[in-house]
């Protein structure tokens, strides 16, 4: 019943599917079989494929969820679909970013990618593949404007618009990227929609066009690719005392991201997280703040990757950096908060 089941997916599913499969067995000799979906009451509407991994004697079977690429955002209905019977699910991706991979193994969530890389867990099987190279046919077709570079640029045009109507060079400056990626970011934007000319007393100028879009694609990659690079350490209160006044501690030399941010923004959380974007030397800060290096501390230092131009207030970074950090999380209340600071901060100021 492989025709059916291959009705209920898209060809380009079915593709990533059967690759990944037959990519994992190249590398490991393991037959998996693709089975009808029909037969499970409880998950054939919520499973894309079942599929059956053979060890020997021993069958394990798993529901499959099948995307061409998995986002951040994708992360609490992939957790929701799986409740209780994490070991029981593997997600079949062409390609799943590094920190998210690290995030799915985390919260026990299997998975393979079309170029055989996979964590798959269950009673008596373990997996682990990380060395598989994502080829060019695989890689998502993203160019330079959602790299780091393109992020920054991004980032700073999505706040102010008006810059796309500057000068190249002083573009550049406002969003601390190089002169000559200027041009070709504008391009790109053109190219996927989210640029259109106007007239504005009888000139030529750039208007931001699918904005909703742009912010939710720019959110997505922000905390996959750009984020993950502005890290400089963890660490943890040296008491509980400066953890609990957390709020009153002199943020002269810093400004509160996440969950910190967003209970200063909004007083709706209690951060159980503290991110700190600072410019100035980690060493004073740690010093000045009675933090010390933990690897699984709460604390979470981060470089200011903006231009003081799009500084929001003392002690907080812009809403819209605090919104892309909460709307990603798998906590309900973050995104809550997440929800409230965009209705009131980012769509107000559109």
């Amino acid at each position: 019943m492989i025709h059916e089941l291959n009705i209920l997916l898209n060809m380009r599913e079915v593709e990533i599917r059967n690759t990944a499969i037959q990519r994992f067995g190249d590398i490991t000799g393991i037959n998996i079989k693709i089975i009808d979906n029909e037969t499970n009451t409880q998950n054939k509407w919520l499973a894309d494929a079942q599929l059956i991994l053979y060890t020997g004697k021993q069958e394990t079977r798993f529901w499959a969820e099948i995307k061409n690429e998995f986002r951040a955002r994708d992360l609490p209905a992939m957790l929701a679909r799986a409740g209780k019977n994490k070991e029981a699910w593997i997600l079949i991706c062409q390609y799943i970013p590094g920190p998210l991979k690290e995030v799915l193994r985390h919260e026990g969530i299997n998975y393979l990618e079309a170029a055989g890389n996979c964590f798959i867990r269950q009673t008596g099987l373990y997996f682990y593949i990380n060395d598989q190279p994502v080829t060019a046919l695989r890689t998502p077709k993203e160019g330079k404007l959602w790299k780091q570079a393109g992020l920054k640029f991004l980032f700073g045009v999505l706040q102010k618009p008006e810059w796309l109507n500057l000068p190249y060079r002083q573009v550049a400056e406002l969003t601390g990227v190089a002169l000559g990626n200027i041009g070709p970011f504008i391009d790109e934007m053109k190219k996927e929609g989210y640029l259109k000319q106007g007239i504005k007393e009888g000139v030529y100028i750039w208007i931001l066009e699918n904005k909703e879009a742009l912010l939710k694609k720019w959110v997505e990659l922000f905390v996959v690719v750009l984020r993950p690079k502005l890290r400089t350490g963890l660490f943890r209160f040296l008491n509980n005392k400066e953890q609990n006044a957390w709020m009153n501690l002199p943020d002269q030399d810093f400004f509160w991201g996440g969950e910190t941010g967003g209970a200063r923004l909004t007083n709706y959380l209690v951060p159980e997280k503290y991110s700190i974007y600072t410019r100035d030397d980690k060493m004073k800060l740690m010093k000045d703040l009675k933090l010390v290096p933990d690897t699984a501390g709460p604390v979470e230092m981060m470089e200011v990757f903006w231009n003081t131009d799009l500084d929001y207030k003392q002690g907080l970074v812009p809403p819209l950096l605090i919104y892309a950090e909460l709307i990603t999380s798998l906590d309900s209340r973050n995104r809550e908060t997440a929800i409230r600071i965009k209705e009131n901060y980012i769509d107000r100021a559109n």
